[in-house]
């Protein structure tokens, strides 16, 4: 499925609308198509933490509407931090994603520059199910109104302070352990994974990216030992335990699940050099292969979409 665009790691699909004029003009085929022009876009969007909620943005390295990393602080209507503060503390394992209305489209660049700083925007909770045939639809959306009811709604997201805005480069090379990005604020923190969208495909195949994997989680409390500026800008550490390639003879070992358990104590290297920090992992919110890869780039045994499902009273009769 695409997203923001989603892809199941059977094919890539549409979302939303969007392209040159109209966005809905825009075909599967040449969303594919590497471009420097960004079509304006629905975009789904990670929610992490309590008292400072943040957004980050679910990424897809084949298409180029979605090849950045994006953390932004969203600032919410009271009634609706209240509402979603509320539904996270009775579910507190759950996805709950914030997506801007399908006529409210806009690219990444846009939020990072600050060109946009409110959007029309709805929260969901969880994935609703769908079909392959479904994702044949070209602007096909896991959160479109036809398939699924939101949790949250009518509202306006404001966006506060960027943490994180960084553009895929696919020439970079895999490195050989996974590199994290841990921010947060107050008694709060968060990691996300540094990903590496590189070119996949060889001279005269079809473009293809990967392999990486999106991981969004929070830690069950503060790592001690930071200041507050640390925090909140963002720490870069190294995951020894978790390898990308082996070490003999560079295959690519990306993890096929969840590598990061909670309440596991987990040992992080600060810029991948010590000192060693050790954190305390809680939830994993998306940890995924499918959406980001193009399909080629992975074993049958890496793909997978580690989300919560939609509750079945928010899916729509015909969602599938």
């Amino acid at each position: 499925m695409e997203q923001d665009g989603m892809a199941s790691g059977s094919e890539a699909t549409g979302c939303g609308r969007q392209g040159a004029g109209h966005p809905a003009e825009m075909s599967r085929d040449l969303m594919m198509q590497p471009r420097i022009a960004n079509h304006p876009h629905q975009h789904a969007m990670t929610l992490v933490g309590h008292r400072t909620v943040f957004a980050v943005h679910m990424t897809q390295f084949y298409m180029e509407e979605h090849k950045y990393q994006l953390i932004f602080e969203v600032i919410l209507p009271p009634r609706i931090a209240a509402a979603l503060g509320g539904h996270r503390r009775r579910h507190p394992c759950d996805w709950f994603v914030l997506s801007n209305d399908a006529d409210d489209l806009f690219t990444i660049p846009d939020i990072a520059s600050g060109r946009r700083t409110t959007y029309r925007a709805q929260i969901f909770q969880g994935l609703p199910p769908f079909t392959h045939r479904a994702e044949e639809n070209p602007h096909f959306y896991p959160w479109s109104a036809d398939r699924v009811r939101p949790l949250l709604t009518d509202f306006e997201a404001q966006v506060g302070r960027v943490v994180m805005f960084r553009p895929f480069a696919h020439h970079l090379e895999l490195p050989e352990f996974a590199t994290y990005l841990l921010w947060g604020r107050e008694d709060e923190a968060h990691l996300t994974n540094l990903q590496t969208g590189r070119q996949h495909s060889g001279p005269f195949q079809g473009l293809s990216f990967g392999p990486d994997y999106d991981h969004v989680l929070s830690l069950r409390q503060r790592p001690p030992g930071l200041d507050d500026a640390q925090l909140e800008a963002g720490m870069v550490l190294t995951a020894p335990g978790i390898r990308l390639r082996h070490g003999t003879d560079g295959r690519q070992c990306i993890p096929g699940t969840n590598p990061i358990p909670p309440d596991r104590p987990l040992q992080l290297l600060y810029r991948g050099i010590q000192p060693a920090l050790t954190v305390l992992p809680g939830e994993t919110f998306l940890f995924g292969t499918a959406v980001i890869n193009s399909p080629d780039a992975l074993r049958p045994d890496q793909i997978c979409l580690e989300v919560s499902p939609t509750p079945q009273a928010m899916v729509l009769n015909d969602a599938c």
